[in-house]
C-alpha cells in the first residue's frame, strides 16, 4: 500500500520551466540534470518494489522529517510487521571504489558518502519513532538501482543493496511479511503527518524576469514548444504527444504560480504566457471551472 506517493519537487518542476523558458547557467542546467538523473533512479526502485514485493507492506516516498531539532530526508521507507526499512537510492552509473569508507569515482572523485547519510537518517528515524510511541525495529540501506553500476573494494558489512542484489533483498523481505497491524498503520499515517515542506524553493532558483522569459504553449512530454492548438487538443509536432486542450492549459496555469506565486492569475496574463496561442475566452473558462473568481470588474482574478 503505497501510503505517500512520489512527486518532484517544487525545486524540480521551478528548474524544469525556466529550463524551457530561457538558458540557464552550466551549474543551474548541472543541477538540473543531477535532478532528473536522482528522481528516474527513484522511479526505477518503485518498479522494482511493484514488482517484487507481493505481500502487506506500507511504502512511504519522499519525506522529510525532523526528530529532536535535526531534520532528515528520506527517499522511501517500508513499513513491515516487524521493521521499518529506510531506503537511500542513488542512481549512479558505471565503476565506483571504496577507499578507506569513502565511495569515489576511478579517478579519485569523492562522492558524498551515502553510508553517512543513511547511517545519521536511521539514528534519527529510531529516535523519532520512539519519540511517537512506537518500538519497531529500523534498518536502513542503500540501493544503487542503475544496472550498470559496480563497486570495488567495498566491504560486506556495508549497508549497501546492488543491482544484481534487488530481486534477492525484495524476495527476502517477502518471506518474512506477516499481516500488518492497527500500529503499523497508525505509525505510517503519523510519519506522513510528520513530513514538512523543504526549504522555500523560490530562494533556490536562478534570478529570471517575466519579461525575459520565452512565452508559448510547451509540450508536458518533450518540454519543446513546437505545439499546434485546436478547439480541444493540444498536439505535439515532435513527439506526436496529444491530450485534452483542458489538461494543457491546467499544466501552464500550475506553472505559473509555480514561478510567479505572488502575481494575481488572470485570463490576460494566462495569453500571453501561453504566447496567445489560446484564445483568452478559453483561457477564462478553463480558469471559471477550476479556481476561485475574485471581483467582478475587468481587474477580477483567479485562485
Amino acid at each position: 500500500m503505497i501510503l505517500k506517493h512520489r512527486e518532484k519537487s517544487k525545486l524540480h518542476l521551478g528548474l524544469l520551466a525556466l529550463d524551457k523558458r530561457m538558458e540557464l547557467q552550466d551549474t543551474d542546467r548541472n543541477y538540473l540534470l543531477n535532478l532528473e538523473k536522482g528522481f528516474e533512479g527513484e522511479e526505477l526502485f518503485d518498479t522494482y518494489v511493484k514488482k517484487y514485493l507481493n505481500k502487506e507492506v506500507i511504502v512511504l516516498n519522499d519525506l522529510l522529517l525532523t526528530s529532536r531539532s535535526s531534520t532528515f530526508q528520506v527517499d522511501s521507507i517500508l513499513i513491515m510487521s516487524d521493521t521499518l526499512y529506510i531506503y537511500e537510492i542513488k542512481n549512479y552509473k558505471g565503476n565506483y571504489q571504496m577507499n578507506a569508507g569513502q565511495l569515489t569515482t576511478l579517478t579519485g572523485q569523492e562522492i558524498n558518502s551515502p553510508l553517512n547519510q543513511v547511517s545519521r537518517a536511521k539514528t534519527l528515524m529510531k529516535q523519532l519513532i520512539k519519540d511517537l510511541g512506537y518500538g519497531l525495529s529500523v534498518e536502513a540501506l542503500v540501493i544503487f538501482v542503475h544496472p550498470t553500476f559496480h563497486l570495488y573494494q567495498a566491504k560486506s558489512s556495508d549497508s549497501f543493496v546492488y543491482p544484481n542484489q534487488i530481486e534477492k533483498h525484495f524476495n527476502a523481505i517477502n518471506h518474512r511479511l506477516t499481516s500488518l497491524s492497527k500500529e503499523q498503520r497508525y505509525l505510517a499515517q503519523k510519519l506522513v503527518k510528520e513530513n514538512r515542506e523543504s526549504v522555500p524553493y523560490q530562494k533556490q532558483l536562478p534570478d529570471f524576469e517575466y519579461k525575459k522569459l520565452k512565452k508559448a504553449v510547451y509540450c508536458k512530454t518533450c518540454g519543446e514548444n513546437q505545439v499546434t492548438v485546436t478547439r480541444k487538443k493540444s498536439y505535439c509536432l515532435l513527439c506526436q504527444n496529444k491530450q485534452a486542450l483542458d489538461k494543457t492549459i491546467l499544466e501552464h496555469i500550475e506553472e505559473f504560480k509555480l514561478l510567479f506565486p505572488k502575481e494575481k492569475l488572470t485570463a490576460r496574463c494566462l495569453y500571453d504566457w501561453c504566447g496567445e496561442q489560446i484564445s483568452p475566452r478559453r483561457l477564462r473558462n478553463v480558469c471559471r471551472k477550476h479556481y476561485e473568481k475574485v471581483g467582478t470588474t475587468s481587474n477580477s482574478y483567479y485562485e
